[in-house]
């Protein structure tokens, strides 16, 4: 899992939801199995990464916000 891979993961996500920062959990796993693999394992792998990085935050069991920090370079 490189960081290349988790930029293209949320490259998807943004772009199939434009203007957007609430997506669901559905579209963050389509977005993973789409660009690293279908394992559960990986999705679990990867959505750790990404709320690690601070570029995602879970809302809730269905909810996933875009913090935005991938675009800007923050942390958090």
């Amino acid at each position: 899992m490189g960081i290349e891979k988790l930029e293209r993961v949320m490259w998807r996500l943004r772009s199939r939801n434009k203007g957007q920062d609430l997506v669901t959990v559905l579209e963050l796993r389509r977005a993973i199995m789409y660009e690293i693999g279908t394992d559960r394992r990986t999705y679990q792998v990867n959505k750790k990464a990404l709320v690690d990085l601070g570029w995602i935050r879970s809302k809730g069991n269905k909810w996933i916000r875009l913090t935005g920090n991938d675009l800007t370079g923050d942390d958090l």
